[in-house]
């Protein structure tokens, strides 16, 4: 799911001066008396910022270190150009508070996400004092490195102490979701081929993604003693009118159904409603845990066609590795 920590990377990166769009176009838009390139949303390259005219290039070059630690995924660097007590806060009022905190978190959310990037696009600085600017500006997270998910609006507070520009104070705010895949990208591990081999029956199951990544499709295929009987596929999305990921699938026979899926205790709870082509109701509750990078427990409970009840189902499914290169 979509941690603490990420959230604070919301804000907090909206702290940062992450590097700027690229591909500049033609048409110019004006924020104050600082006129900003409207850009196309990409990771920032190394130290790349868009610049308003006249702002301070200590605070530029500061913002360069932060861009060049994030990217590289320094939380230690990333810590050293904040004030001891420097305290971030998001759009929600979660806060972090000094050095350990700030590093910890950034720690965490990095292992969590390895390739991350940010970019960022200055709306202006305004000096208060020689010693204390504040910046605002609008920030972009690329949770794989390539696709924007999510857009920011910030503000943090430089201070400058010993002759050195310091972030002391930041926060979010109007955080806009640009793409389903915000919300799908916890499911990011399912890609690939899992099979599950029983007492004569084969069942296989193969994840990818959309080209935009708005969708998680499944395809399965069932086997009984080498027979395909059935197979089908699963379209797994987000549904902005329950706030909940959401699948529809579709099988061989002409059955059809619907689902949806929430976070609980560490694992995918999934309620599951669909027609088969008899006309009869099949309802159930299935739960998909994940056990380590290539494992994945399925239960299947409280199943239900018609008026039948079904047992109860548990099964451990393993990813099938690639074939091997002659």
């Amino acid at each position: 799911m979509t941690s603490k920590t990420t959230i604070f990377v919301l804000g907090l990166l909206g702290l940062t001066l992450s590097g700027g769009y690229l591909a500049t176009q033609a048409m110019f838009r004006s924020i104050g008396s600082v006129a900003i390139a409207e850009t196309q949303q990409q990771p920032a390259k190394s130290g790349q910022v868009d610049k308003p005219a006249q702002m301070s290039e200590e605070i530029l070059a500061n913002a360069k270190l932060y861009v060049e630690a994030y990217n590289r995924q320094d939380a230690k660097a990333i810590a050293a150009l904040c004030t001891e007590d420097c305290v971030f806060i998001d759009k929600d009022g979660n806060t972090l508070r000094g050095h350990k905190e700030i590093e910890e978190e950034f720690k965490e959310d990095f292992a969590d996400n390895p390739k991350a990037r940010i970019s960022l696009s200055l709306d202006s600085i305004r000096l208060l004092t020689p010693d204390v600017a504040v910046e605002q500006g609008m920030m972009v997270y690329f949770p794989d490195g390539a696709t924007a998910t999510l857009q920011t609006k910030y503000e943090v507070t430089h201070v400058k102490k010993a002759n050195r520009w310091l972030m002391a104070l930041g926060r979010s705010y109007d955080v806009e979701i640009l793409t389903p895949y915000e919300y799908l990208r916890d499911l990011d591990w399912l890609v690939g081929d899992w099979v599950d081999e029983g007492a004569g029956s084969v069942v296989e199951t193969s994840y990818r993604w959309t080209d935009n990544k708005a969708f998680l499709l499944q395809d399965f295929t069932v086997r009984v003693k080498g027979q395909r009987i059935l197979n089908g596929l699963q379209r797994i999305g987000w549904d902005p009118l329950s706030k909940q990921i959401k699948a529809w699938i579709f099988d061989s026979e002409g059955g059809h159904g619907e689902s949806l899926w929430s976070w609980v205790d560490d694992s995918w709870v999934i309620q599951m409603k669909a027609v088969r082509l008899d006309g009869k109701v099949a309802t159930a509750t299935n739960r998909i845990t994940r056990i380590g990078a290539d494992r994945l427990a399925y239960q299947s409970v409280d199943r239900v066609v018609g008026e039948e009840p079904l047992p109860n189902l548990a099964v451990t499914i393993v990813r099938r590795p690639p074939e091997s290169k002659r």
